[in-house]
């Protein structure tokens, strides 16, 4: 294994290691999340095609390994951004069918309003960056779709709860993945 190799499993073990905290000791979970189950299957399943294309099929471009540690750090950055911005008050967990009891929007929320799950998806475009693999493509589809999935049911748990109005303002202000530049 060479040095930028064993760098880039680093920085993607420290996203997943992340990752698997905030799930076990940040996030409540309310109970009766039918979601949650398919989510840590799929990761568990990404997580582990991710480390095998680093393991054999790591691209030696000195551009690909800055481009995949400079979007690994954007993630980890972003992540514990949001998790501090939250740190009194932690999040349920994805497709958790409570309602919600406050509208979060410091931090990287004054910007996007699904800051963790553009921090997940970063980290799946990083790596296909290190590796140059299109066998990843599906795990960046597959888990973006189903945090896609998720950000729409929380906004609508937003406009059924009693927040809606403030929410709805909210995403005028904001964009839901990438900022609003106007």
């Amino acid at each position: 294994m060479t040095v930028p190799q064993l760098a880039v499993l680093s920085a993607a073990a420290a996203c997943f290691a992340s990752y698997g905290w905030g799930l076990a000791r940040f996030f409540a979970d309310p109970g009766g999340s039918p979601g949650t189950g398919t989510v840590k299957w799929a990761t568990t399943a990404a997580v582990a095609a991710h480390i095998a294309a680093v393991l054999f099929f790591y691209d030696h471009g000195v551009l690909r390994f800055a481009a995949a540690l400079a979007i690994y750090a954007l993630s980890l950055v972003l992540f514990w951004w949001a998790i501090a911005v939250n740190r009194a008050r932690p999040l349920t967990l994805a497709y958790s069918p409570d309602a919600p009891l406050h509208l979060v929007t410091a931090g990287p929320y004054a910007f996007i309003r699904h800051p963790l799950y553009v921090s997940y998806v970063l980290c799946w475009i990083a790596g296909i960056v290190a590796t140059g693999q299109p066998l990843l493509i599906p795990t960046v589809l597959g888990m973006g779709w189903l945090y896609h999935r998720a950000a729409v049911k929380e906004e609508e748990k937003f406009a059924a709860s009693p927040l809606a109005g403030e929410y709805a303002l909210y995403t005028r202000r904001t964009g839901r993945y990438v900022p609003r530049i106007f």
